[in-house]
């Protein structure tokens, strides 16, 4: 694992020299309270998570407020008072800098077209439909939770089975329209494929929602993801909390659709985000199937583009 090094409070750094500021010198990711930003002579304007900043950019945080931002250096800055981005004076590594602005560039120019996707969740209202997990994407855990859509006054019967063979296991769902393998049974196996379906009304007599499949997370993307959510706590940010935006670059990267979700809507409750990050929402939406969601987050990138 690679050293990250930290740097000053009054300077951002790049570790080379930027070329007609093409290259952003850092990226806002996490906002707390009231912080503004300017770039180049445009008023200043919200800091957004997921914003980069060039050299000669400023941050001002309001009293109490502050901003964290990485650097291309390798460095992690927590702003508290007006700063402006410097030229460089040194820096580490810059893997998660460039993970986090690649995953940016990839989003933005993500093709927001949803209409006609395969794997789209289309539920009629009051009928049933399979949420998740779907699409063949990848879940972290080996005792996922099955989602559905509730068809009124019905009960449910589950059906799993794994696509390496064996006979298919059928579990009461009651009329909850979630469930959890239980832990009185084995963890599913990693890095393995199953498809599941629900019977509306039970598996006797009842109605047989059109199945999905899913794979459950390999042994060594498990390490591979702990490996790199410790890069992050080295780099001085908790994976959850300061380095949440980071973390969801991780899980977006892996495949880990449900995963990066959940911590980017975390990340949109606590600040604004960037358009690209509003694009990287949709493109995620879209993964999962749930297409008016999607149109919703890129239409909201189209309003932020510069």
């Amino acid at each position: 694992m690679r050293r990250l090094i930290g740097i000053g409070v009054a300077t951002l750094a790049l570790a080379t020299p930027l070329q007609g500021q093409v290259d952003p010198a850092a990226l806002v990711i996490r906002v707390d309270g009231d912080v503004d930003v300017t770039h180049g002579d445009e008023p200043p304007t919200p800091a957004s998570v997921g914003e980069q900043m060039f050299v000669g950019d400023g941050v001002i945080p309001d009293d109490g407020s502050r901003a964290v931002l990485i650097t291309r250096g390798g460095a992690q800055q927590i702003v508290t008072e007006q700063t402006t981005i410097a030229e460089p004076r040194g820096g580490g590594s810059t893997d998660i800098f460039d993970r986090a602005l690649a995953t940016l560039a990839q989003a933005a120019n993500t093709n927001t077209s949803t209409g006609g996707r395969q794997g789209m969740i289309r539920p009629i209202p009051g009928q049933t439909a399979l949420v998740a997990p779907r699409n063949d994407l990848t879940v972290s855990s080996a005792r996922p939770t099955f989602q559905w859509t509730a068809t009124p006054g019905q009960s449910y019967d589950l059906m799993l089975r794994s696509l390496e063979g064996g006979r298919p296991m059928v579990f009461e769902a009651g009329n909850d329209t979630t469930w959890t393998l239980p832990d009185s049974l084995p963890d599913l196996e990693f890095g393995s494929g199953y498809q599941w379906t629900v019977f509306v009304g039970g598996r006797r007599g009842g109605r047989a929602m059109q199945p999905q499949n899913f794979r459950v997370i390999g042994l060594e993307e498990t390490f591979e993801m702990e490996e790199y959510l410790e890069q992050i706590a080295v780099f001085g940010l908790d994976p959850m909390t300061d380095g949440l935006f980071l973390t969801v670059v991780a899980y977006r990267d892996m495949g880990l659709f449900y995963e990066a979700r959940e911590a980017l809507e975390a990340v949109e409750r606590e600040a604004s985000l960037s358009w690209e990050l509003y694009r990287l929402k949709g493109e995620i939406l879209a993964e999962l199937g749930h297409e008016a969601e999607a149109r919703a987050a890129f239409d909201r990138a189209d309003e932020l583009m510069p």
